[in-house]
């Protein structure tokens, strides 16, 4: 971890505050609380996490070999105008 330079405004601020004593109890109810909201979050996956597979699988592959395509032709067409003369 990169230590405290003094030259962000917030993290100054959060370094300034006083440290707040927590009872043990009140300690593991946090962490109890933080457990779950993780484990809730876990066993949801992220909007996006179903089309990752779609787009590694297809899409991606798709897209490359496509420009791929585009830019072989392309450069064919170039090489006649340059070379062909037409």
């Amino acid at each position: 971890m990169k230590p405290f330079s003094g030259e962000d405004p917030l993290a100054r601020r959060l370094a300034e505050l006083p440290a707040v004593p927590l009872d043990p109890a009140v300690a593991d109810a946090v962490r109890r609380r933080a457990r779950a909201a993780l484990a809730e979050g876990a066993e949801r996956p992220a909007p996006l996490a179903r089309t990752s597979p779609a787009w590694a699988a297809v899409l991606l592959p798709g897209l490359l070999l496509s420009s791929g395509a585009v830019y072989v032709w392309d450069s064919v067409q170039k090489i006649g105008q340059i070379y062909g003369g037409g």
